[in-house]
Order: C-alpha cells, then structure tokens, then sequence
C-alpha cells in the first residue's frame, strides 16, 4: 500500500480513536458504519466495531458487540491479520466464558498462516502469559512444527508438554497423555548426545546445555523414572564428566536426590557418598572437599548407613566420617553426620547407648562455643532425660576455665529445657533462681543503659548474651501453662515478660526473636498500639510478608483495627493497622508481576527447571492463606471503624479455592522439651486460624456484600447466596470462643439478608428461627456485659488486666477481641434491621415484631458496650496502676512474690526510668485500644 494511503487511513483511525478518549461512543461507530459504507468493509473495522458496543453501558449494545465479536472469530476463512486479531482477543478478554473461543481464535489463525511468525509467538505468548499450559503447548508444538531450525522452540515444546503433566488442573488423561509426550521428546533429545563433543552442533535437537539436561532428570524424576535418571547421570555424553555437566555441583544434588528418591540404591548411595567425603591426597582435591560439605552430602551417608544391609556398613561410615572430622575439625555436618550415624549404629545394634553419649560429649568438645550446640544435641538426644542430664554434667565442666560465655548459654537453655519445660508443673522458685541467674549473667557482660550512652555511639549489634534474657523472659512466660490452653499464661508473667524484653532491646535494637517475641507479648496484653511500633521496627519486607507477618497480622482486624495515634516522622503502616496491611497485600500484587515477568525471561533464557519453580511460586503466592487472611481483616478493619474503601481486595477476600499454607514460625527461639508444644504454640492469640476461620470469616464478608446489595437494590447475584452452615462447621479447632459464636449469628444474619434479597434457599420457619437465634444472642451479650455496682461486667472479669487487686487494670487481647468481633455482628444487625424497617421496601418482608425487638435489642449491646469500655478506661487512669505495674515486673504480684534474690537483680539490672516508661506507654496503648472500641458506630 501506497505511503499516502497509509496516512490516509491512519488519519481516520485517528479520528474514531479521538471520539473513544473522549467517552463519544455514538460518534466513534458512525464514523466507522461510514467508511464501511463506502467500501472499506474489513474484519478490523468490523471487529473495532463490536468493541466499541462492548464499551457501551446498556446491555442491547454489549449484547450486539458479543454477537458480532464471536461472528467474526467463527468467520471462515480464519482471520490472519494481526491487528484484527489482536481486536478480537482484546474484545475476548472483556467477556466471560469464552476461552475456548479467545485460545481457538489464534489455533485457526495459526493454521492458516502457518509460516507467519508473529502470529505464532503472539498465540504462544499470551497463552503462556496466561498460565494456559494446555494452549501454550499446543503453540510451542506449532512452533517448533513450522520452524525446525530453532532449536528452542523445541525444548520449549517439551517443558510447556511437562507443565501440562503436572498441572492440577489438567485431567488425568492430560497429565498420562503430556507426560509421555514430554518423556519421549526429552529422551530423544539425550539419546541424540553424541559422546564426541565435537559432533555436538551437528544435532540441533539434542541436548547442548545443563539446563536442558536438568529439565530430562526433573522430568524423569517426575515420573519415577529413578533409575533412569541416575544410568544418564553415569553414562559418557550425558553424566557427571561429560562436557555438559563440566563439574556442575547442581548435578551432584541431583544425582543425591535421585539415589535418595529411588529408595532401593542404598548401596549406590553409599559407595557414592564415600567417593565423595573421601579426603584426597592432593592438596587442589582437598580444596575442593571442602566445597563439598554439604548437608545434603552427609545425610545420603546417614540415609545409606541405615537402610544398607550391607555388613559392617555402620564402622565403614565411621571410619569416613572420623577422617574428614581429622581433615576438618570445625566442619559441623561432618560432626552431626557422626551422630546420627552412630544412632543408626544403636537401632542396628551395632553401638551401645553408651557409645551415644560418648559421641555426644565429642561433639560438644569440637562445638560447645557454637550457639547451635543445644539444638543439636537436644535433636539427637530426643526424650531422653537421663542423657540430656548426663550432658548438662559434662557441659557444665567442660565449660570451666573458658573465657566465653556460649558454653554457659548451652547449659541454661538445656537446663531450661530439662527443668523449666519438661515438668508438668514447674515450680516458682524454680522459675524464679533461673530467671535470676539469666539477667545476673546478662548483666555482667552487657553495659547498663548509662554506660552505653557514654560509648561512641554507635548501635550495639546482637549478641549470644542477649538469649540469656530471651531464656528469662521464656521462663516467666512458662508459669502456670498447661498445653493446649491459649489463657494458661497469665497477664502479670506478660507484664514481666515486657520488661525484660524492652530491657533487652535498648542494647540490642536489631534482635529478631526478642522483636518478634515484644511483638507477640504486646498483643496479648491488648497494647495494639505498642505492638505497631515495635513490628514496624523490624522493617519486615518481600517474602516475609508470606512467612513471618502472619505472627503480628493474626486476628489483627478484630484486635486491634484502628488507627493509633500518629507517631512523627513514622509511616502510617506504622500506627496504622490498615495501612500495615495493605502493605502486605501489595506484596503479593507485586509478586503477581514480578512472577509473570521472570518466568517469560526464564523461559527465554532457557532456564527450564528454574522457571518451573517461578511458576510453583507464583501458584502458592496466589492462593496462599497470609493473602486471603490479611484480605479478609483489612476490610473487617473498614468496616469497623472506617478508611479508605478496600473494594479492590474483593476478588481475595471471597476466593474460596484451595489454599497454600507456608506460615513460619521457627523464627521464635525453642528450648521446649521435645514432644511438648513449640515455645510459640504456647503463646498464640487463639488457636492458628485455618479452614472453618477461613469460611467464618468469609461468610461475615459475605454478609455485609449482601446488605449492602439490599441498600441500593441491587439483584442478589450467585456469589451472595447462602453458603452451607458445614462450610465453616469442621473438626479443626482453628476458632476463638467468640469467632464460633458470631460465625453462627453472622450465618444467621447471612440467612435473613439473602431473604430479603429475594433467596428462596429459607423456609419461613427457618427465617423465623434465625430470628429467634439471633434474639436469644443479644440478651446473652447483655448479661456479659452488665456492670456490676463496682464498674465490673462478667466479660470484664474474664478477660482483664489483673494486677495486686481485684480491680481491673486494663484490657487483654481477649477481651478488644471478644468485644470487636461482637460489635461487627452487631453493626450487620443493625443494617439489616435498619433496612427491614424502611418503609416502601420491595423486599420480603420479616417479623414485624421480632424486628421490633431487635430495633431495641442492638441499640443496648452497643451501648452496654461502649460503657464497659468507659468503666475500664477509668480503670486504668486510678491511682497506683502505675507503681502496681512497675512493681509487677521487679518484684512480682502479691500471690507471686519473687525469691528475695531475684527482686534485688532486677532492681539492679533493670533501669527504673525505662521500667517507668513502659508501664506508662503500656498504660497509654490501653486507652487508645479502648478509644478505638468507642470509634466503631452503628
């Protein structure tokens, strides 16, 4: 075409697209009928045509835009011009329900075109872009069909093949039928190595590069093709000399992982775990064993020593492992592969117990200035008692005479783990002579608060002192528990628990655990405010978000889902909850994009085995459990008390697929006796939410959807009718008390609205039973929260500070928790009786009466709940609540006094004016959880 003719015509185009920027739609199409008419009647403008009836907002134009969008991609001969298509998918993408139609209308075109490049990549890259493995392959098969010489589109056939294999979503059938596609093309790409390297290049097919032969084993593996897998990784043109691999250690781990997955080749295993760890003679060979101290190398020697029955194979492991120990003192693995083999000595019957313990104490010769010493030792000696005795004994003396303190933090936290945990009930004085040897010992080696401001300055680092007052404030918090109740710990042990940590922290204001431990400590004493500050301290970022966040975010919505009072020079996600989550959601919307876009160059770049693992992040990220979870409480946050609108969370919040769960919790330091409950467990806000909170919380979501739809008359759509009462009604005991409780009215609430709304899922009886249900819940909130003649309800005494009187001080996370989850339920109600009281209502109609009722019954629990939250806000400014809770932490309450030993250390360790501060800012956060509960409005 002529160069004037193309501006011509780009002049016009210009035109209609003026009239769309500028919302003038009707123009737009008569422009475009105009040119039609005068003989340019093409499938571009035809289809430009019918995207812009799409854009219109009556449903007879979008409804004539789908009908002429899907006559042209039915249209024979199959479109090929790529503007018009790209049109076409464009217009696709806005409708619902018609993949096939979007993934076949690059199939035709691509048949029809089979030489044109562009149009086969454009089909390969938006369906990979897409994550429609089936259709991408089916473009990566046209690919490589159509142009051999590109030796990528081949490998690309074959990873796209292998993708649909191990796809969830695809069918059985798919998964068998792909599988063996992808098996039969990779293995023909290895049977095509020559072993003359020289010949390489001249089979462009075969495999030249690691990652390709990376992508034969995962795809063998998969499969279970072990075996196979490990005669190509021995064999001369694909094995571990061949010129592909050049000494790649990626392919040692393979290798391992195949003889490890296979679970017959023990034999093998062992001989080549020996050729491995055994030390050379060479000086340049014992350079590079030392890259090869890996653990991953020394458990196929663990794993092979205990499954091989082969004679004398324990003593040959021995012999290994004490060489390299010689070649390699300091080498830990090599130390603890020694243990555990000798374990696997003991259950063959090869070693006597006693041997274990001898082996233990070698260990703790070559270690016990490492902190990891404990943990090692506590992993191998298991519930042993009598051992674990035996080596505190020889940890003890060992430790005389050295100048650093790391044998003497091993011993306490092995004591700690012997006498604080491992009894049923462990007594105060115990506790008590424990702590005080912790803060003496923490103490003597690190400066006091003045002598620290009197250095240069600069930030003291942490330190292995600093677990001596994590291993105090762990043992103040074990009083009283007992396993598997959240209350066991009671509120004073909190208090202390505070105390020491903030203590901690002033020297050593980058120490992880004793963070994320305040932070924890904070939230159950219902101090959200504190908790903010300390969390955003410890500038949490990227994947953390997913595996460590959750111990601050959890139930943060119905705790703590106010704003507390701005901190200067502070981010609002630091004193904002709502804004600390949405920072975290981001994460994940961020991830989104950066997982599509470095799985295209992955795949570009031809890193198959590495963009597979993009892609399974990507997948867990998406449906991860943090996301849904932080989704679901910042719009529980808006709702109670206002913000910005959370709209764009909607599609999380009410995703109800199958989720991922990787929540971390190793982060918090465990010296628990083993079998008993993690350190953490101990110390949760409620049990660890899963699926029933999942449900609960989305039925509560789903609710408010729903009233809000009845408000502006909005037709009740699939997604707001009501869900089964099973949904949320499993045997996991992932709920609080008050989570079970409102999950039921807000179930019942859900069965009312979706009436009113036009849903015949209820019977009149059931509408008036869930009338009766939620009736019979208001009247027992207003017994919970009556006050008594002394400013004291039932939930009050339940659920608040308590410290040298049995007056309140303050509230706990139980009691803000009990009380916000209550006032949600609350506000539904008063919605949905607010909206079935409006006159010239076109919804079905409830009891006039029972409404009646309600009217008067919601108005109360919310005012008996805000005057609770008046009675202890007073509570809290009485005289003496200060000194009551200094003195909490130096000395203990008066059922609870401290060994007289204990009070004068702390009274000399901790500074009384950060002791004072605190408690005052503990005091203050109080108050401000408490004016939050006053926040919320009906």
């Amino acid at each position: 075409m002529a160069p004037a003719n193309d501006q011509v015509f780009s002049r016009r185009n210009h035109q209609i697209q003026d009239a769309i920027d500028g919302q003038n739609l009707k123009q737009a199409l008569q422009l475009i009928e105009k040119r039609i008419k005068k003989g340019e009647d093409t499938r571009f403008l035809r289809a430009w045509k019918a995207q812009i009836l799409l854009s219109h907002a009556d449903e007879t134009n979008r409804q004539r835009g789908t009908t002429e969008t899907l006559e042209l991609c039915n249209a024979e001969p199959a479109t090929t011009d790529l503007e018009t298509l790209e049109m076409l998918f464009g217009s696709l993408k806005r409708l619902s329900g018609y993949d096939d139609v979007r993934n076949n209308l690059w199939e035709k075109a691509s048949k029809a075109s089979p030489r044109d490049l562009n149009i086969q990549t454009r089909w390969f890259n938006f369906a990979y872009e897409n994550s429609d493995w089936k259709s991408a392959q089916k473009a990566a098969m046209s690919l490589q069909k159509n142009f051999p010489r590109n030796r990528a589109y081949y490998f690309g056939a074959i990873f796209l093949s292998y993708m649909v294999s191990i796809d969830d979503r695809s069918s059985e059938a798919d998964k068998k039928l792909f599988g063996t596609l992808a098996y039969r093309m990779i293995s023909k790409a290895g049977a095509d190595v020559p072993v003359d390297s020289t010949d390489l290049l001249s089979q462009p097919r075969a495999i030249q590069t690691p990652e390709e032969l990376r992508l034969l084993i995962e795809i063998l593996g998969s499969q279970g093709r072990y075996e196979e897998a490990l005669n190509i990784l021995a064999s001369d043109n694909l094995g571990m000399q061949s010129r592909i691999v050049r000494g790649d250690s990626t392919f040692i781990g393979l290798k391992i992982s195949c003889l490890l997955d296979a679970g017959n080749k023990w034999d093998d295993a062992f001989s080549y775990a020996q050729s491995l760890l055994t030390v050379p003679d060479d000086e340049d060979g014992r350079k590079g064993l030392l890259e090869l101290d890996d653990w991953k190398v020394w458990d196929l020697l663990c794993q092979a020593t205990l499954h091989s029955e082969k004679t004398g194979v324990v003593n040959e492991a021995l012999k290994l492992v004490d060489q390299f120990i010689e070649f390699a003192p300091k080498s830990r693995n090599a130390s603890l592969a020694r243990l555990d083999i000798i374990s696997c000595g003991v259950e063959k019957g090869d070693i006597s117990g006693d041997d274990k313990l001898s082996a233990c104490q070698q260990y703790i010769d070559q270690h016990i200035h490492k902190l990891y010493a404990f943990q090692d030792i506590r992993k191998l000696l298991g519930q042993d008692k009598h051992g674990m005795e035996k080596m505190l004994e020889y940890i003890r003396a060992h430790k005389e005479g050295t100048k650093t303190l790391v044998p003497e933090i091993n011993a306490l936290k092995l004591e700690y783990c012997l006498y604080i945990s491992a009894p049923e009930n462990t007594q105060r004085k115990t506790i008590d002579e424990f702590v005080m040897r912790c803060m003496k010992l923490y103490a003597s080696v690190r400066p006091s608060k003045k002598e620290s401001a009197e250095d240069d300055g600069s930030t003291i680092e942490s330190q292995p002192s600093d677990d001596l007052c994590l291993l105090a404030a762990m043992a103040l918090l074990q009083s009283e528990s007992t396993e598997g109740k959240q209350t066991a710990v009671p509120e004073t042990a909190l208090i202390r628990a505070a105390g020491i940590l903030d203590h901690l922290i002033q020297s050593s204001p980058h120490n992880y655990p004793a963070q994320l431990l305040l932070v924890r400590v904070y939230v159950l004493l219902g101090a959200g405010s504190l908790a903010l500050q300390v969390f955003s301290s410890m500038s949490i970022k990227h994947m953390q978000y997913e595996s460590v966040a959750h111990n601050f975010f959890t139930r943060l919505g119905s705790i703590h889902p106010h704003s507390a009072p701005p901190i200067e020079g502070a981010e609002y996600k630091d004193f904002d909850p709502q804004s600390a989550l949405i920072v975290g959601l981001k994460f994940y919307r961020g991830a989104d994009i950066s997982t599509s876009r470095y799985r295209t160059s992955g795949l570009t770049q031809g890193a198959y085995v590495h963009t597979k693992e993009l892609v399974e992040l990507g997948r867990r990220l998406s449906k991860s459990f943090c996301r849904r979870m932080y989704a679901l409480d910042v719009r529980r946050a808006q709702r109670l008390v206002g913000g910005d609108s959370t709209a764009m969370w909607d599609k999380i919040a009410r995703d109800q697929s199958e989720v991922t769960d990787e929540r971390d919790s190793s982060v918090y330091m465990n010296c628990e006796f083993p079998g008993k409950p993690t350190f953490e467990e101990r110390i949760r806000v409620g049990p660890r939410p899963k699926g029933n909170w999942l449900a609960a919380s989305q039925v509560t979501d789903q609710l408010f959807s729903v009233l809000k739809g009845i408000a502006v008359q909005r037709p009740l759509t699939a997604e707001m009718d009501l869900p089964s009462q099973n949904t949320f009604s499993g045997t996991e005991q992932d709920q609080t008390e008050a989570e079970r409780e409102t999950a039921k009215v807000n179930w019942q609430l859900l069965r009312l609205a979706t009436f009113m709304a036009g849903s015949k899922a209820s019977s009149s009886e059931e509408v008036e039973s869930a009338l009766g249900e939620i009736e019979s819940w208001l009247n027992l909130k207003i017994e919970e929260l009556t006050l008594d003649e002394g400013g004291s309800s039932p939930l009050i005494k339940g659920t608040a500070v308590y410290l040298q009187t049995a007056t309140p001080a303050g509230p706990t996370w139980r009691y803000l928790h009990s009380v916000f989850t209550a006032l949600e339920s609350l506000k539904a109600a008063s919605q949905l009786v607010s909206l079935a009281s409006r006159k010239g209502s076109k919804t079905p109609k409830l009891s006039k009466e029972r409404i009646d009722r309600l009217s008067v019954l919601v108005p109360k629990v919310f005012e008996l709940v805000r005057s609770n939250a008046r009675a202890l806000k007073l509570q809290i400014h009485e005289s003496g609540v200060l000194g009551s809770l200094v003195d909490s932490i130096l000395y203990g309450n008066e059922s609870e006094k401290y060994e007289q030993e204990l009070q004068e250390t702390l009274e000399n360790g901790l500074d009384m004016t950060s002791l004072e501060l605190l408690c005052s800012s503990l005091m203050e956060s109080w108050d401000s959880a408490l004016s939050g509960v006053m926040v919320v409005k009906l």
